[in-house]
């Protein structure tokens, strides 16, 4: 055991976490398989556990897919799912949304450089999703197949021009670029779309994900706080970035991490389906939130979207379209869902344990403060003083951990929020708050290894 220190300067905000800060990235053929209906109450209901959350809806399945309006919804998942999507879809699909209460990025389809086709489904869907249709994203990684200024700008605009003359009141999401290379590509989207289509840019999004699967990163997992790191790969420039960008074109909703996970190529066994994964997820949002972003949209799936490869990463376990249960990337979203929403306090640290992070929210629904102890140690607790510069009444925690205790690795079926699992029927039978010491302005917390404490102070 070590001990630590966490300063709290309620009277500096750096960064916050408002409405549909949190979300679900799903790939575009989720549509096709009649699982987000208004009928699925286990995926509704994991929806507004942690809600209310932006759904979006694209990633590599969306530039396979193309619009045939009498397509129907097929049931469960075949081993080559639908690439086609129909009006029966967007009707299911907007019955979720609704009973929900979310909203979605719709993504259509750039690469085929169909513009009618796209246009048509936009035309339809828009009318159909109403409020709860976020904007439309055109395409998915653009950078991945060309350069902005090498035709895809002209391309883009075509798309967006069709769309618009179909559905005039659209807003649009974009241009949902990769980490690291696309960055330059979001930066130009970001500077000349605003001033093309006035008001219609509402969100620019872009992608991340630390890096391949398959090259450990355990170690990067836990010293980083959600990666924080140079180089063209690391959050630092592309936060950032992104932030002046949306600031400085007046982009309504600023940007948001529109797909985002911990290893590309749909996880890492071990890892990404690991208690460290959630430990690590609550890092990744308080590192978006103090660089400005106003959500992020964890990616997931199931075998035969995106290819035959089996999802590890994903916060909803499905097969063939059902819910099985969540994931640590889920606790992870839960824990910040818990945190509430309101400005993020500054927070200093002083310990020995170099994977230790806190962060802190001015939670507005009762006053009080919560404070998130996250230790990614696995074999060292701290004991905490936490400062709250002001004087505390009472203090209460709950915690993130897994079985066997220590164990970063510990499988999602082991790991669980105040003692208790999210059921795939989005029940949560959490047991009560551990009351902890208070004196004068500071309290007193256990943080074992490999856990995270949710303490609420007033």
């Amino acid at each position: 055991m070590v001990t630590g220190n966490v300063v709290v300067n309620k009277a500096m905000t750096v960064g916050a976490i408002g409405p549909y800060f949190q979300g679900f990235s799903f790939e575009k053929t989720h549509i096709t398989n009649s699982s987000l209906t208004g009928t699925n109450a286990n995926m509704i209901a994991l929806f507004k556990l942690v809600g209310p959350v932006v759904l979006r809806l694209g990633a590599n399945d969306v530039d396979r897919c193309t619009w045939t309006a009498s397509q129907a919804p097929a049931s469960g998942v075949p081993a080559i799912p639908s690439k086609v999507v129909g009006t029966a879809m967007v009707d299911q699909l907007n019955d979720f949304l609704t009973a929900a209460g979310a909203k979605v990025i719709y993504g259509v389809n750039f690469k085929l450089d169909n513009t009618a086709n796209t246009a048509a489904e936009a035309t339809y869907a828009a009318p159909k999703l109403g409020a709860n249709l976020y904007g439309f994203e055109i395409g998915n990684e653009l950078n991945v197949y060309g350069s902005w200024t090498g035709g895809q700008k002209a391309q883009w605009e075509g798309m967006a021009t069709a769309i618009l003359a179909g559905a005039p009141n659209a807003l649009f999401a974009g241009a949902a670029e990769t980490a690291g290379g696309g960055l330059p590509e979001n930066l130009l989207f970001a500077h000349d779309e605003p001033l093309k289509f006035p008001g219609k840019i509402t969100v620019l999004t872009q992608h991340y994900y630390m890096g391949p699967a398959g090259g450990g990163g355990l170690s990067v997992m836990q010293t980083l706080k959600g990666d924080i790191a140079s180089g063209a790969g690391g959050l630092t420039p592309i936060a950032p970035a992104m932030n002046m960008a949306a600031t400085t074109n007046h982009v309504p909703n600023g940007y948001r991490f529109g797909e985002a996970n911990s290893f590309f190529n749909h996880g890492q066994a071990g890892l990404s389906d690991a208690l460290i994964e959630g430990l690590w997820g609550i890092d990744l949002e308080f590192a978006l939130a103090q660089n400005g972003a106003t959500g992020i949209n964890f990616h997931g799936g199931e075998t035969g979207q995106d290819g035959t490869a089996p999802f590890h990463y994903q916060p909803i376990v499905e097969l063939n379209g059902v819910v099985q249960g969540t994931q640590p990337a889920y606790d992870a979203m839960l824990a910040v869902y818990l945190a509430g929403q309101g400005n993020v306090l500054g927070t200093t640290v002083t310990t020995t344990n170099q994977t230790f992070t806190a962060y802190a929210v001015d939670y507005k629904a009762d006053g009080s403060t919560m404070v998130i102890l996250n230790n990614k140690s696995a074999t060292d607790g701290v004991a905490v003083n936490v400062d709250l510069g002001a004087p505390v009444t009472s203090a209460s925690a709950i915690y993130l951990q897994g079985t066997p205790a220590g164990s970063l690795t510990a499988p999602a079926a082991a790991v669980t929020v105040a003692e208790a699992s999210v059921t795939a029927q989005g029940t949560w039978a959490r047991k009560p708050p551990y009351i902890q010491k208070t004196a004068g302005n500071t309290v007193s917390v256990f943080v074992p290894a490999a856990s995270a404490a949710l303490v609420r102070v007033q």
